[in-house]
Order: C-alpha cells, then sequence, then structure tokens
C-alpha cells in the first residue's frame, strides 16, 4: 500500500448504441417532465433537485436514465452547468470554435459550447476526447474539480491520506481526487477504495453533481457574511 499527500479541505465500459446516443444528446437541450425512471434509484431525490435547476435533463421528456453510462458529452455539459464557468471574462477577437481546440467535437454539436467554456477555464481536456465514449469516475472527477476550483478561493492544508486502490489511479488526476475527497464531494467505499476506473453512470454523477453544488453554495454563502466586530475585553 503507498501512501501519499493530498491537498485540499475538509453501466458497461462500452459506448453507447449510437440511437441512444443521438436521442440523448438531443433529449439534453430540452426541457424534461417529472422523471417517472428514478423512483428506485438511491439518487432520487438528488436528481430531482438538480432538474429543478435546469441543471440535469432527461434522454426523453419522461426518461432519466439512471443506470446507463455518462457519456463525455454529458459529463462536460453537467460540469458546465453546475459550476457556472462560462466565457463571460475572455474578449475575443474571432468567436471560438469547438474544432479549433477538438479532432472529434462538431461545431453544430450541442455540446460544442460547454466543450469551448471547459476549455478557456483550464479544464485540460485532450485533443482527441471522445465525446461518445463513456466516462470514467476519475475522470469526472478531476475535470469537476478544476471546474470548482474556478468559482472560488478555497483553503488549503496538507494531510496524508491512504486509498486501498492507489495503483490504479492515473497519476495525473491524483491531486484533484485528493482534494475532491477532501472537499467532500466523492468518498471511498468501505475497503477505502477510489474505483477509479468504474464508468460513472448517469444517477452517480447527478449524485457527485448534488454534493458539489451543496459545496460551492456553503462557501460562497460563508464568503458572504459580515465580519463580526473584535470583542474588547472590558
Amino acid at each position: 500500500m503507498k501512501k501519499r499527500w493530498k491537498s485540499g479541505i475538509a453501466g458497461a465500459a462500452l459506448l453507447l448504441a449510437v440511437s441512444f446516443s443521438a436521442s440523448a444528446f438531443a433529449a439534453e437541450e430540452g426541457a424534461a417532465a417529472a422523471f417517472g425512471d428514478i423512483a428506485a434509484s438511491s439518487s432520487k431525490a438528488q436528481i430531482e433537485s438538480l432538474q429543478e435547476r435546469g441543471i440535469v435533463k432527461g434522454i426523453t421528456e419522461a426518461e432519466f436514465g439512471p443506470e446507463l453510462s455518462m457519456t463525455n458529452a454529458q459529463a462536460i455539459s453537467l460540469i458546465v452547468r453546475t459550476t457556472q464557468i462560462s466565457l463571460a471574462a475572455i474578449d475575443f477577437k474571432k468567436a471560438p470554435t469547438a474544432d479549433g481546440y477538438y479532432t472529434k467535437v462538431r461545431n453544430e454539436a450541442w455540446y460544442a459550447e460547454d466543450f469551448i467554456i471547459a476549455h478557456y477555464n483550464g479544464l485540460d481536456i485532450p485533443a482527441d476526447f471522445d465525446p461518445r465514449a463513456p466516462i470514467t469516475k476519475e475522470q469526472f472527477v478531476h475535470y469537476l474539480v478544476q471546474a470548482v476550483e474556478k468559482t472560488g478561493e478555497y483553503p488549503m492544508v496538507k494531510m496524508l491520506i491512504v486509498t486501498q486502490d492507489e495503483e490504479d489511479i492515473t497519476a495525473t488526476y491524483q491531486g484533484t481526487i485528493n482534494r475532491a475527497l477532501l472537499y467532500q464531494i466523492v468518498s471511498l467505499d468501505e475497503e477505502q477504495n477510489f474505483n477509479p476506473q468504474h464508468v460513472l453512470t448517469r444517477a452517480e454523477g447527478a449524485a457527485i453533481l448534488h454534493r458539489t453544488l451543496q459545496f460551492i453554495e456553503a462557501h460562497q454563502a460563508q464568503e458572504q457574511q459580515p465580519e463580526q466586530p473584535e470583542q474588547l475585553d472590558q
């Protein structure tokens, strides 16, 4: 077992069928009614909360597809929506296009703008990232933490943490995964495993996003509290 320093505070692994992918991508852009297929999901409350805020949408108007694998395109779009990162502070002489940075993202795709936003906000998405491929837990958490840290300044400490499956975590993702654990956006399982190569389901992704939103909003609320005047000894 290896130990490492962490910085921070307190489905199948196959591509979705082309027919499903096309409908899922299209549905992401439309408004969703109450989902009829999440009653048995442990993430039902989180999915409904995110739906009410316009963050998650369904694969159809009435279906969320909780146990379906989350695609790279869905993941990046949801991360952008949750953290509300944008291009507002960037002055472009020429409007950017997705194919200027990614080889597999079409400019007309519903998720193209989200990929551009992610790029300009420092998410290190590789140029050959396949939007149709399923996303792993470690990839999702890595990009999510990069986006979260664009939303504010979060206190940092050093802390020694041990995970049982450290050798399965991609080296370049270890830092962001460490911080996600300490932010309590994600947690280890009972055996102290992170399960980095697990292909994330849509329900699992929604649960992580809900915790992320709570983390961001709690920090922002704390930042907005007025400073208490210093009490002088009488």
